[in-house]
C-alpha cells in the first residue's frame, strides 16, 4: 500500500505515489541546482513544468500519477547531461539523447517570432515546412479576387492558437520538447538583438495582438448571449415538454368541448401495446438529452466548462441517437399494420321524391374543435368519428344514397373487417333522410383511421333543404349557410333556389 500526495504542477493539481513524488522532486531540485545560475534559468524550470504536466494529463488524467508515470515522463524530457552531450548507452553501444527518445510531429500554431500582423502565415508554413513568404504571396494574391481570403484569415487568426510557450513552439517546429531543446530555444531567444523590440514588426504585432483580444472579448460577449439564450430554450422546452405530456386535459379543457383524448392515450389505442411504451421511453429519453445538450452547451459557452472524460459525451450522443434509430424504427414497423387500406361500399335506394330533407340526429355527444374529427368516449371505450356528405347529380332519375367505409389494416383483408366495423344507419323517412351526428366503431378495435364518406346522387330538378346542424356536422361546418336557403339540383351541380 502507498501513500498519495497531492501537489500542484503549473497551476493543476495531481495525485502522486510517494515514491513517484520523490523521484520527481530529485529530478526538479537536480534542474534548478543546474539552470540556477543560467541565463533565463527561471524561464527554463517552467517550461520543464509545463511540459510535465502536459505529459502527465495524457498518461495519467483523473487518476494517480505512479512511478511509472514519472519515469516515462522524465525519459522523454531527459536531463542536464542532454546538453552537456552526455548520452545513455545501451548494452549494444549505442547512445540515445532525449531528442531520439520522442518522436513527434508538427502542430498547427500562429508563430509569434515571425509574423508580421497575426503570425497565421508563418504558422502555415511550419506545418508545411516551406517559405512564409510562399504563404503571404498566396493570401495577398487571394485579396485581390475578393474579400473572401481577408476573411479566411481573421477565422484562422481566431481559430488557431498563439504559439505562447516554449514547448508550443517547438511543437509548432516538430522538434522535441525536452531539457535540451527547451535550453537551446530559450538561449536563442536571449541572444536576439533586442533592438527589434522597437521594430516595425513588433509594433504591428502589438497592434495585431490588441486586435485579437477585442475580438475574442466580442465572441466572448456573444457566447455568453447565446449560452444565456440556449440555457433559456433548454428550461423552457423541459416545462413546455412536460405540460404537453402530463397536462394536455388541463391545458385543453376550455379550448376543447370533447371528453378530450390526451395524446400519450391516443396513442396507445393506435399502436401496439409493446410499441407504445417503446415509444413512450424512446421519447422521453430523446427529448431530456436534447434539453440536458441546449443547458449543457448554454453553461459551457458561459462558463467555458468542460466535461474531463470524452467518453460521456459519446456515451450520451450514442444514447440519443440510439433513441432516435429506436423511435423511427418502432414506426417503421406499426406502419407494418396499417400497410392497407380497404373500403366497404353500400348503396341505398330511395323513394323519388321532388324535395329532400336532410336532418342530422341530435346527439348528448358535444361537438369538438377535434381537426380530425376522431374522438374517443371514455364511459364506453368506443372511437367515434364524424361522417362526411357531398352532394351529386345522378345520371338517372333514381336517388341513391352511397356509402364508402374505409380503413387501415394489415393485410387487405384486415383492412376490409375493420371497414366493415364500422357503424352508421341513415333513416328514411319518405322525402325525410335522418342522419346520425356521429359513426362509431363497433366492436372497440384498435383505432385504425376509421373514415365515413357518402355521395347522395339526386337527379336534376331535385330540390334539397338541409337543416342547420347537418350543415354544421356533416359537412364539417364549413357550409354552415345552408341551411338559410333551399337547394335544387341543375346540370352543372347544386345552386341556390331563388324564393
Amino acid at each position: 500500500m502507498k501513500s498519495v500526495i497531492t501537489i500542484h504542477i503549473n497551476g493543476i493539481v495531481f495525485n502522486i505515489e510517494d515514491d513517484a513524488y520523490h523521484k520527481l522532486s530529485a529530478y526538479l531540485d537536480t534542474l534548478t541546482a543546474y539552470f540556477q545560475q543560467e541565463p533565463g534559468g527561471n524561464e527554463i524550470i517552467a517550461d520543464i513544468e509545463a511540459r510535465l504536466a502536459e505529459l502527465f494529463v495524457e498518461t495519467a488524467a483523473g487518476t494517480v500519477v505512479t512511478l511509472a508515470d514519472v519515469t516515462r515522463a522524465l525519459e522523454t524530457l531527459g536531463s542536464p547531461e542532454d546538453i552537456t552531450g552526455t548520452a545513455e548507452t545501451d548494452p549494444d553501444g549505442h547512445t540515445h539523447t532525449a531528442s531520439e527518445r520522442e518522436k513527434t510531429t508538427k502542430r498547427l500554431y500562429r508563430d509569434p517570432d515571425g509574423r508580421y500582423i497575426g503570425g497565421v502565415c508563418a504558422g502555415i508554413a511550419n506545418r508545411l515546412g516551406i517559405n512564409p513568404a510562399i504563404v503571404r504571396i498566396l493570401f495577398i494574391i487571394g485579396l485581390f479576387f475578393g474579400g473572401m481570403f481577408a476573411g479566411i484569415y481573421l477565422l484562422l487568426w481566431l481559430i488557431i492558437p498563439l504559439a505562447k510557450t516554449t514547448a508550443q513552439k517547438l511543437q509548432m517546429r516538430g522538434e522535441s520538447v525536452n531539457v535540451n531543446n527547451i535550453w537551446k530555444h530559450i538561449q536563442e531567444e536571449i541572444s536576439t538583438d533586442a533592438s527589434l523590440q522597437q521594430s516595425f514588426r513588433q509594433f504591428i504585432s502589438e497592434a495585431g495582438e490588441l486586435f485579437d483580444k477585442v475580438v475574442r472579448i466580442f465572441f466572448r460577449i456573444v457566447g455568453i448571449g447565446v449560452g444565456l439564450l440556449l440555457i433559456l430554450t433548454g428550461i423552457g422546452s423541459a416545462v413546455l415538454m412536460f405540460c404537453v405530456y402530463f397536462m394536455q386535459g388541463l391545458l385543453f379543457e376550455h379550448s376543447v368541448e370533447w371528453d378530450f383524448l390526451p395524446f400519450h392515450e391516443l396513442l396507445r389505442h393506435v399502436v401496439s401495446p409493446a410499441a407504445y411504451y417503446t415509444l413512450c421511453a424512446s421519447g422521453i429519453i430523446v427529448a431530456a438529452l436534447m434539453v440536458f445538450a441546449l443547458i449543457f452547451w448554454g453553461v459551457r459557452l458561459m462558463t467555458k466548462f468542460r466535461i474531463r472524460y470524452k467518453i460521456v459525451h459519446v456515451a450520451l450522443l450514442l444514447t440519443w441517437f440510439g433513441g432516435i434509430v429506436l423511435i423511427a424504427v418502432t414506426v417503421m414497423v406499426e406502419f407494418r399494420h396499417h400497410a392497407w387500406r380497404n373500403d366497404v361500399i353500400e348503396t341505398k335506394m330511395l323513394p323519388v321524391a321532388d324535395t329532400l330533407y336532410l336532418k342530422a340526429i341530435p346527439s348528448e355527444m358535444k361537438i369538438s374543435n377535434n381537426p380530425l374529427d376522431i374522438y374517443y368516449d371514455r364511459g364506453n371505450g368506443r372511437f367515434y368519428g364524424m361522417p362526411h356528405l357531398s352532394i351529386h347529380k345522378s345520371e338517372d332519375d333514381r336517388i341513391r344514397l352511397r356509402i364508402r367505409k374505409e380503413a387501415n389494416g394489415r393485410s387487405k383483408m384486415d383492412a376490409y373487417r375493420y371497414a366493415e366495423d364500422i357503424s352508421y344507419h341513415v333513416t328514411v323517412c319518405d322525402s325525410l333522410l335522418l342522419f346520425p351526428s356521429f359513426f362509431s366503431v363497433e366492436p372497440p378495435h384498435q383505432w385504425n383511421f376509421q373514415f365515413l364518406n357518402m355521395t347522395l346522387y339526386v337527379p336534376e330538378g331535385t330540390v334539397i333543404i338541409p337543416d342547420k346542424l347537418l350543415c354544421d356536422k356533416i359537412f364539417g361546418g364549413s357550409h354552415h349557410a345552408y341551411y338559410r336557403h333551399k337547394w335544387i339540383m341543375e346540370k352543372n351541380g347544386l345552386h341556390k333556389l331563388e324564393e
